[in-house]
Formats: structure tokens, sequence, C-alpha cells
């Protein structure tokens, strides 16, 4: 790798680290401050920086696109189909069609590709490039499941592990349209739509 490579890569690996903790760093303030009362609000917020920010500065790739599907998709299919059945889980009884859309759009259009996109499309290609594959997975999915520490350390362990799939589909196909689908698939069905 040549210092001009080296250079490159750890530009583009501190863009994705700044593109991660400036939204976090200005969201707090409000939310503490009480300005941002609703969470859910704050999250919103993030999601949409996250979003525009991250397209700024990731490239599409339209290559590999049904074998990032299929595998991400299959994994986490399994995944709930596992906790359903350990979990003894049903289909929510109070679901009303407003909410089921606003949780579709949540999950599918903001949640999962903002999270995506972010942490396997800017930071584990940055990283990838800067200090290789294996780094990037490995990093990428630990932050990933950091995210989630307000939902304890259990859901940290679990994300992360979860990273490291999205993380090798990516690195595999070269292609995040799998983990977002499946990463919205995942949120919207365990995270809404079952319950124990």
């Amino acid at each position: 790798m040549t210092a001009d490579e080296d250079r490159d890569g750890l530009k583009e690996s501190l863009e994705s680290v700044v593109l991660f903790v400036v939204p976090i760093l200005v969201i707090i303030p409000f939310y503490v401050l009480g300005l941002v009362q609703d969470i859910n609000l704050a999250y919103y917020i993030i999601y949409v920086i996250y979003i525009l920010g991250s397209l700024l500065i990731v490239r599409v790739n339209r290559e590999r696109v049904g074998e990032s599907l299929s595998i991400a998709c299959g994994f986490i299919l399994a995944f709930i189909i596992v906790q359903v059945i350990r979990s003894d889980m049903y289909i929510r009884p109070d679901l009303e069609p407003l909410t089921v859309a606003e949780q579709i759009v949540y999950n599918f259009l903001l949640s999962g590709p903002a999270q995506e996109v972010l942490f396997r499309g800017v930071m584990f290609f940055a990283l990838w490039r800067w200090k290789g594959w294996k780094v990037a997975l490995v990093t990428s999915s630990v932050l990933f499941g950091l995210v989630h520490v307000l939902k304890g350390i259990y859901f940290v362990v679990a994300t992360s592990l979860i990273g490291l799939v999205y993380g090798y589909v990516t690195y595999r196909t070269r292609n995040i349209v799998g983990p977002m689908i499946a990463h919205g698939l995942h949120n919207f069905i365990l995270g809404f739509m079952l319950v124990t």
C-alpha cells in the first residue's frame, strides 16, 4: 500500500467516524435539555442525518444484489424462526393498519437503511480499504452493537453478532442491499409485529 493510498484510507475512515459521532453528539444536548422529549424523534433525526451524510460519501454498487439479498434475508428469516420457536412469540393482537404502515416506513426506509449505509456502506468499506476487511468487519460490528446500548448488554452482544453477519455478506458480495432489507425485516418482525 502506498502512502497516498494509506492517507486516502485514513481520510475515508475519519469521515466515517465523524459521520457516526456527530449526529449523536448533536442530538444529546437537545435530549438532555428537554428540547427533544420523544426518543423516537431523536432516532428519526439521527437516521435522516445518517442517510443524507452517508449518501454524500458512499458509492452505490448494483452488482450481486440477488446474492446479497438471498444470504442476508435467508439468515435473518432463520434467526427470526428460531427466536419465535424459542420465545413462544405470537403476532401482536392490537395491530392497526396505520401503525403497521408507519412501522414499515420506519424500519424499511429509515432505521435499517440508515444503519446499514452508515455501518456497512461507509464505515466497513472505509476501514476495509485502510486496515483490511477483518478489522473492518469486527470494528463496524462492535460499533453497530454499541449503538444499541440503551437496550442492555445482551442486546449489544446480539446486535454485534448480527452485525458480523451483515458485514460478512457485505464483504462477500460488495453490496449492502441485502443487509439493508434484512435489517428492516428483522426490526419490523421482532421489534414490532411479534410479542411474547
